[in-house]
């Protein structure tokens, strides 16, 4: 399931957010829509050829969508979901349902950065593909949203977790990370927990109260009780993203890479994967993708530092003295 309530993440009109991702989809062809919700980019109600595969039931998704409010006739629009489980345990989930075939496109929104095990995730897509295949993802960039103080997602931390199980504890601790550094943008009294990649002013972010949700983790970890935490685990950035999935293609943890990025779009970026080009790459190459990589990811944190926004407004007052002393000659 979408982690957006009505996709507040990301806001936009859906054909624009999703026509990158459904450029995949050829007539007739057979794919893997994960966790669409209320909004799915490929519903069978319009003729496409959709797997759903979603951690609650259709049933539940509606209990869900009546929870938040939604409108009875959006509820009914929900699809169909044809497996049932984590998305990180893909390929033994479909297998374990009774198919057995390859599909031509995995599509996902905002599901990526939930996965426990992301290593796992990429590889039953891998083996799941078609030759020639695609992996799509849109993916919520964490200058744009409550994540814009948390910690990026690093290389060592998916490798390690691939080999975690996820315990009451480890699942109390994930989402007392989130909720401890958790932030807002308070316009004027109007919070909201995402914004446009323009709008990510860190004169109007606003953290929480780190008591209550620590109050909440010595209880669940006395009690033992399973958060059933659902929210972000991993948070990334788009160089970060494409650093991280370089890393672990020549480390040979996964067989896939960038095919095409899309820059930040209302507070997300679209990455489509396909299978990596064959052949070793040197050292040396290695060595200055990586290094590429890490100043792109150094460039996108200065977009939304104080110090670059002052820079950029002291800028663009100069330009336009210039400009009121260029039209007064």
């Amino acid at each position: 399931m979408s982690d957006v309530p009505g996709h507040a993440i990301g806001a936009g009109p859906l054909d624009h957010r999703f026509a990158p991702l459904r450029r995949l989809i050829h007539p007739g062809s057979l794919g893997i829509e994960i966790g669409p919700f209320l909004h799915p980019l490929a519903a069978k109600r319009d003729g496409y050829r959709t797997l759903i595969v979603d951690r609650y039931d259709s049933s539940t998704l509606r209990d869900k969508a009546r929870e938040r409010g939604v409108k009875p006739a959006e509820i009914e629009r929900i699809e169909p979901v044809d497996f049932v489980g984590d998305a990180s345990r893909l390929l033994e989930l479909v297998r374990g349902e009774g198919f057995t075939g390859q599909v031509d496109w995995i599509v996902s929104c905002h599901n990526f950065e939930h996965l426990p095990d992301p290593i796992r995730f990429l590889r039953d897509c891998e083996a799941l593909l078609t030759p020639g295949g695609s992996l799509a993802m849109i993916v919520p960039d964490k200058r744009c949203c409550f994540d814009r103080f948390q910690p990026a997602a690093t290389l060592a931390g998916i490798i390690e977790a691939a080999d975690e199980i996820p315990t009451p504890a480890s699942e109390a601790w994930a989402a007392f990370r989130q909720a401890s550094s958790s932030a807002v943008l308070d316009r004027r009294g109007r919070r909201t927990i995402a914004w446009g990649l323009a709008e990510s002013d860190p004169e109007q972010m606003l953290m929480g109260d780190p008591r209550p949700p620590h109050a909440r983790l010595q209880r669940q970890l006395t009690e033992g009780r399973d958060p059933d935490f659902c929210g972000h685990r991993w948070r990334f950035t788009p160089a970060l993203f494409e650093a991280i999935l370089f890393d672990l293609r020549i480390l040979g943890l996964v067989g896939l890479e960038v095919d095409e990025a899309i820059p930040t779009i209302h507070g997300e970026f679209t990455v489509k994967l396909r299978a990596a080009t064959p052949g070793e790459l040197t050292v040396e190459e290695i060595r200055r993708r990586r290094t590429e990589l890490c100043i792109r990811a150094d460039d996108e944190a200065a977009v939304v530092s104080r110090a670059y926004r002052a820079l950029e407004a002291e800028l663009a007052a100069a330009r336009a003295a210039l400009a009121r002393v260029a039209h007064a000659a």
